[in-house]
């Protein structure tokens, strides 16, 4: 049985070619998560029919994951603070969402069996995951951490740009003197009167004077993820994709 942590296929590093994070190919189009519908619409159903196997295990969160072997469920129930890990290997020519299938549908068919062998529901849960507990993970790796975003339009992302500020920089509490300090930043080099561009600092005198506006009521777009694995989250029943 797998106990460490493995390299996953949906986690290259930057210096790498983006993969697809159901199918693990490279991806013609980087900007994008998936091939095609077909890729995204495999692993959706098959996340989609993990939940019953993970209802059963009453699971608080899990992960997903595979590498070039084998596919990975990693499950941490509710009332437990130890990880049980559900591991199979890859068949050549099928995908990572295949794959996973069979792994659900044969731990499904292990818990009925203990079931019809006159095995409590809750036992045959406890019995399935007492079996295949991985001691060497950490719990609060399961834990999809929170990350959020500016929600910009693309005039305030045009802005931001004259600004020279990333959009990653903006906050809830920093965003207002940031884009005072870009602006001091870009007025020492564009303002008129030390023989700068007047029609380049008036244009970020505007981008100034609305990304100020901005700041007064920032939005933000908050998602809870995780790096490099699809996250299941069992407050709300549903499965997140890979940040």
């Amino acid at each position: 049985m797998l106990r460490e942590k493995q390299p996953l296929t949906v986690a290259e590093s930057a210096t790498r070619k983006r993969k697809c994070i159901s199918c693990g190919r490279d991806l013609v189009h980087p900007q994008r998560k998936y091939c095609g519908p077909s890729c995204r619409q495999s692993i959706t159903w098959v996340l989609s029919l993990s939940k019953g196997l993970l209802r059963t295990f009453n699971a608080r969160y899990a992960t997903f994951s595979f590498t070039s072997c084998h596919v990975i469920l990693d499950v941490l129930p509710v009332w437990s603070k130890v990880v049980s890990r559900f591991a199979a290997e890859r068949e050549n020519g099928s995908t990572p969402a295949d794959d996973l299938k069979k792994l659900i549908l044969n731990w499904g068919r292990a818990w009925h069996e203990l079931v019809e062998n006159h095995t409590s529901r809750t036992r045959a849960s406890l019995r399935l995951l007492e079996e295949n507990q991985a001691d060497g993970i950490r719990a609060d790796s399961l834990r999809p951490s929170t990350t959020s975003k500016p929600r910009l339009s693309k005039e305030q992302k045009s802005y931001l740009k004259i600004l020279d500020i990333e959009a990653d920089e903006l906050d809830r509490i920093t965003s207002t003197p940031k884009i005072k300090l870009a602006f001091r930043r870009m007025a020492k080099m564009y303002h008129p009167d030390i023989g700068g561009d007047e029609e380049k600092f008036k244009m970020i005198n505007e981008a100034h004077k609305h990304m100020l506006y901005w700041s007064e009521n920032p939005r933000f777009t908050s998602k809870r993820a995780m790096q490099g694995c699809w996250s299941y989250d069992g407050s709300t029943n549903q499965w997140r994709p890979p940040l």
